[in-house]
């Protein structure tokens, strides 16, 4: 962990400013291969202590965390808002999702929350048959911490889903050191974030292992931590490609790992006709205001709304009355930016598709007064028949491309019938939407099982923008979702993805009663 400063190394890697696209200072050095195994050295050493550590002391470490963040809230703001282009208010709200994150997860850790345990009673005089007596051991099953954890944070939640992100605090709770690649975005931000860790280890006496901060942008890299024997699991929030380039660099290990990833969504929100006719204008701001939260960062972005045709014109004038008082705002990064140019240049190539509204792009249609990857809304729109036809090799299906930033894809339908056809069309999502009306419960029967076929959580005359942790959560899905669609990424539940059952059989309660309760 640390920047450049005083390095010879010319593999340096600077952060750039998302308002001005400027490179800031310092520079970060990427890790080396000695740097990576020693870091996994140090966590393998640290995994046993974390493990048989008591549950309160690594809520401690959590709650230190959080406390160590309030102290340096200001800083930490200031340059998570000079890498993201985020406004501050919602690098604020972030800041304080990840610290309220921090200690409801400590909470979570003191009560044992993730530590499932069951008891098969012995039963020495089991008859299976007359005259046929086979006794019956008795059976205990427990949750234990798989190991060292690779984590991979995300480029649209530098704070909340980062270095002291959902990963870290499930990783810690139940007791496995954490590695954390910081993201190439912003390293600054996680650089700060890595100090508050490592102090609130030191503070507590604790291995020095249980933590590390490795800097990287090369894919090299990322593959050296994931392939190092010591690492037990790795989580893992970006793109389609990244995560599949991990989850094949794990396949490739002597002994593979479980990986949980978190990759791409569309998020289809569905939109029938008597819930237009009922509150159109409603609807069309709620949609805008979440296509535009975080400028179309969000992992749940509303990328596909499916309308009935006909009565879907008024919708369309409102959304596009309010995407027009929607000033550009910046990408994350110039990578992210190109993307969002290439996204846009295949919808305007595709001749099936119409481009309702374009709030800002760039190359030659760039304002020279913005910054370069500012981008403002853009919306296109396509037939149902035309969208079930178009598979492009090069540009994808248009149901299943997913674009970061500001767009989406209106789907128009001729009946109720089509845009059941459509939902059928896609495949695994974090989440979709139904808006109804109150004449729809004919459609909500018919729509509901398709749905629970393909998405990992399912709203309710809602918006998928913004999700509360709890015990219910769910953010995951199928495949394109996450590589394991049976996991959460965020919420109470994600903690077990960092354990597995161990089953010990006739052994005598006393030996065991260390461990905790049965």
């Amino acid at each position: 962990m640390g920047n450049a400063d005083g390095l010879t190394s010319t593999d340096i890697f600077h952060a750039f400013d998302a308002a001005t696209g400027q490179p800031i200072e310092p520079g970060f050095a990427e890790a080396t291969a000695a740097e990576i195994d020693a870091a996994a050295v140090r966590s393998a050493e640290a995994a046993e202590w974390l493990a048989h550590s008591p549950p309160a002391r690594r809520a401690e470490l959590l709650e230190r965390v959080a406390q160590g963040m309030d102290a340096r809230q200001d800083e930490i703001v200031q340059r998570c808002v000079t890498e993201t282009g985020y406004l501050p208010e919602r690098v604020i709200g972030e800041f304080r999702r990840a610290s309220g994150q921090l200690r409801a997860f400590a909470g979570l850790t003191r009560d044992r929350y993730w530590d499932q345990r069951q008891i098969a009673a012995a039963d020495p005089n089991r008859e299976l048959a007359p005259g046929l007596v086979v006794p019956r051991p008795e059976m205990r099953r427990r949750l234990v911490p798989v190991g060292p954890v690779a984590v991979f944070g995300a480029c649209n939640f530098p704070l909340a889903i980062s270095v002291v992100g959902n990963d870290f605090v499930a990783a810690i709770a139940v007791g496995c050191p954490v590695i954390v690649k910081s993201h190439p975005s912003h390293p600054g931000t996680c650089e700060l974030l890595g100090q508050v860790v490592c102090e609130a280890v030191e503070q507590l006496g604790m291995p020095a292992g249980t933590f590390s901060l490795l800097h990287g942008r090369r894919p090299e890299t990322s593959i050296s931590l994931v392939q190092h024997p010591a690492i037990a699991a790795v989580g893992f929030t970006g793109s389609p490609v990244g995560g599949r380039a991990l989850a094949e660099a794990v396949l490739k290990r002597d002994r593979p790992i479980p990986i949980f990833a978190e990759l791409g969504s569309t998020n289809p929100v569905f939109i029938t006709a008597a819930a237009l006719e009922e509150r159109c204008e409603v609807i069309a701001k709620g949609f805008a205001d979440s296509l535009r939260f975080g400028n179309g960062h969000m992992c749940t972005k509303p990328g596909v709304v499916v309308v009935p045709k006909d009565v879907s014109q008024p919708f369309v004038d409102q959304v596009i009355g309010e995407m027009s008082k929607q000033t550009p705002l910046p990408l994350l990064s110039g990578g992210v930016a190109e993307a969002f140019d290439r996204g846009i240049a295949n919808y305007r190539s595709a001749a099936e598709v119409q481009t309702l509204h374009q709030g800002g792009s760039g190359g030659a249609e760039r304002d020279e007064s913005l910054g370069p990857w500012h981008r403002g809304p853009h919306w296109f729109a396509v037939e149902a028949s035309a969208a079930m036809e178009n598979h492009d090799v090069h540009r994808g299906s248009l149901l299943h491309s997913e674009t970061f930033g500001p767009v989406s894809l209106l789907v128009r339908c001729c009946d109720e019938e089509e845009m059941l056809t459509i939902a059928k069309q896609f495949h695994g999502s974090l989440t979709t939407t139904l808006h109804r009306g109150s004449t729809d419960d004919g459609f909500v029967e018919r729509w509901l099982p398709i749905a629970e076929r393909f998405a990992g959580r399912i709203i309710y005359n809602g918006w998928p923008t913004g999700m509360e942790i709890g015990p219910a959560t769910q953010h995951g899905g199928p495949y394109p979702a996450s590589l394991d669609g049976n996991s959460t990424s965020v919420g109470y539940e994600s903690l077990r993805r960092f354990v597995r059952p161990v089953c010990y059989q006739n052994w005598p309660a006393e030996e065991l009663d260390a461990a905790g309760p049965w």
